[in-house]
């Protein structure tokens, strides 16, 4: 009866989240953190806003005091023409092709002329008949004030391959890099107001100087202009999942729940640079993970085929650092984790992103798996129904532990057609426990596992994309990693991995794949994964179908597993997903002495949601 209990609650408990989750995107449609760019991994480049010059305004070319007034023609000039004879009532003006100075009246003479072209009546001069008569000079001209400038902020765009939902901006005119975009409002840069000028004697009037304003140390350093940002998300899903192992066979339901939150302050200089401090916390609900990997079959060291080693006279099966799987000993699954997964410095600039403190390294951050438009796809899942989930394609070298990470802007797009774009990375160590990908110390593995210790993680990433004006795009991307192993022991070697993406997309199409092979820190131990994915979204209805493989020699596991579903995107915030999940995978089990291979196979069939703000 407890099970049931527990189990009628869980469920209850997600459906009260659904329906949350469906009232707060109703209502985050008019915060600007509501808006969704574009996923591509181009950052979009907006020039800094210039200063406008005032508009000069029209030059009359009339004295104040003219000449005296005989018969014939005056030129604006005061140059006189014609006999000295009795003056006349009308004089003819040669007037400037612009509208006439303010204080000429209309009259009833002819309209007047300037280079044969004609002006209304509403021009015509009608002169004073006497000599010596002052004309009123233009009246006060009020240079227009210049048009104010756009925002600072543009929709920076970042890249697909990073699956998670992260934060990144980018001050106007510069480069951000490789997270899902949004447009970043900045505070708006003030546009001086017009000038009110005297009236002078002059007929033409300067452009005003530009007025500058003496800036404080805080204007300086940016303090005057604090950016607060914040992003996260909620997902959540139930499924009927049918599983047919050793250990569990039969229909049963399953539950899952996955959070984040992430925020940042920031500051923006006048020169155009961010600096600030970021952070994220996470937690998942998954009675069936702790993390990727785990245990998997049963093959313990001293039976021959198990890999292990002895270390004063106590026997351990080996855990792969890349695939974090062992053969043998207790189950480490954790139904529930939390995790502070990021807390950095950053400086971003138009020369680059640079992070110090904990977050993500460059193969990961350059990492493209196959697209799904579900939380639960055919690889590099952060949940998952069946608990048998083996594929893994992002170079995940060095997790969540601190490091200090350079990552490049978009480099040579309007030169060579081909956006490039690089990151590279160092971490002391890859020891860190996030919610995905946990590497915790030997002291703290389960009893009778032993793990490579590896330090000095240096990671390598490239993307390079071109898109093409009937709707074709390409992206490719490229990851290398390596760590040093600190623990001598035979069983064990320095760290390598690589790993290739490429995705096409064609109008609402994407088709895209990737691979990792890594040694596993393991002597004898690689794991390679592969994937392959395609999704069609025409409107807000979307389709997904993905397959992905997977070896792990250290445990003797090989997997395939594919997922179909549907999506459907209720507003800019909210989508809602069905879907078939399907895990078969072939694992080494010891009976008496003697290891074979045996299947393990599992279906799920779900409904999910996920909330984005």
């Amino acid at each position: 009866m407890s099970e049931i209990r527990q189990t009628a609650t869980l469920f209850v408990s997600t459906l009260a989240i659904s329906v949350l989750g469906l009232s707060l995107a109703a209502q985050a449609q008019n915060s600007p953190f509501a808006k969704k760019g574009k996923q591509a991994w181009e950052t979009a480049t907006q020039p800094a806003p210039t200063q406008q010059q005032p508009t000069q305004p029209a030059q009359y070319p009339y004295t104040t005091q003219p000449q005296p007034v005989p018969s014939g023609t005056y030129q604006p000039s005061g140059t006189l023409s014609g006999s000295s004879s009795q003056p006349v009532s009308n004089y003819t003006y040669t007037l400037p092709k612009s509208p006439a100075p303010t204080g000429y009246t209309s009259g009833s003479s002819a309209p007047v002329t300037s280079g044969g072209t004609p002006y209304p009546s509403t021009y015509s001069a009608q002169m004073p008949a006497s000599s010596g008569t002052s004309y009123p000079a233009p009246a006060p001209t009020t240079a227009p004030a210049p048009a104010q400038p756009p925002k600072m902020g543009a929709t920076y765009e970042y890249p697909t391959y990073n699956k998670r939902p992260a934060l990144r901006t980018a001050p106007g005119g510069t480069s951000g890099a490789y997270y899902p975009g949004r447009t970043n409002q900045y505070p708006q840069n003030q546009a001086p107001q017009g000038t009110q000028y005297p009236q002078q004697a002059q007929t033409s009037y300067p452009a005003p100087r530009p007025q500058s304003r003496k800036r404080g140390w805080k204007d300086k350093l940016g303090l005057g202009n604090l950016a607060f940002l914040y992003e996260g998300y909620l997902k959540g899903g139930a499924a009927a999942t049918q599983h047919d192992t050793r250990l569990d066979d039969g229909w049963g339901e399953d539950f899952i729940l996955d959070g984040s939150v992430r925020g940042e302050v920031s500051a923006i200089t006048q020169g155009g640079l961010e600096y600030g401090v970021s952070a994220e916390l996470r937690g998942q609900y998954d009675k069936y993970r702790r993390g990727f990997g785990g245990r998997v079959g049963d093959c313990p060291f001293g039976v021959p085929e198990c890999s292990g080693v002895t270390v004063d006279t106590n026997d351990f099966v080996l855990r792969g650092h890349t695939s974090r799987f062992y053969a043998a000993g207790e189950n480490d699954a954790k139904e529930f984790e939390a995790q502070l997964e990021s807390a950095h410095l950053f400086l971003r600039s138009s020369y680059g992103d640079v992070t110090i403190g904990r977050d993500d390294g460059a193969a990961y951050l350059f990492s493209l798996g196959a697209p799904s438009l579900l939380n639960v796809g055919a690889s590099n899942n952060s949940v998952d129904y069946t608990g048998l989930d083996a594929v893994q394609t992002v170079n995940n070298a060095s997790g969540f532990s601190e490091k200090i990470t350079y990552t490049s802007p978009r480099l040579l797009g309007d030169q060579i057609g081909v956006g490039i774009q690089f990151g590279a990375s160092y971490a002391l160590d890859a020891e860190a426990c996030g919610v995905d990908y946990c590497v915790r110390g030997n002291d703290k593995e389960p009893a009778g596992v032993l793990a490579p210790e590896i330090d000095d993680v240096m990671e390598f990433g490239v993307a390079l994309d071109r898109k093409f004006d009937n709707g074709f795009s390409v992206e490719a991307t490229a990851t290398y990693a390596r760590g040093s192993e600190q623990s001598t022991l035979d069983v064990f070697d320095d760290l390598q991995a690589f790993g290739l993406g490429l995705e096409l997309g064609y109008m609402d199409w994407a088709l895209g794949g990737s691979y990792l092979k890594s040694n596993n820190g393991l002597r004898d131990g690689d794991y390679e994964a592969m994937d392959v994915g395609l999704t069609w979204q025409p409107s807000k209805l979307g389709f997904t179908v993905g397959y992905g493989h997977a070896e792990d020699h250290n445990v003797g596991l090989t997997s395939d597993q594919a997922v179909a579903g549907v999506s459907y995107d209720w507003n800019d915030n909210f989508r809602l997903g069905a879907g078939v999940q399907y895990v078969n995978r072939d694992v080494a089990v010891n009976t008496a002495g003697v290891v074979a291979g045996e299947n393990e196979d599992a279906t799920s069939i779900f409904l999910e949601g996920r909330f984005t703000f």
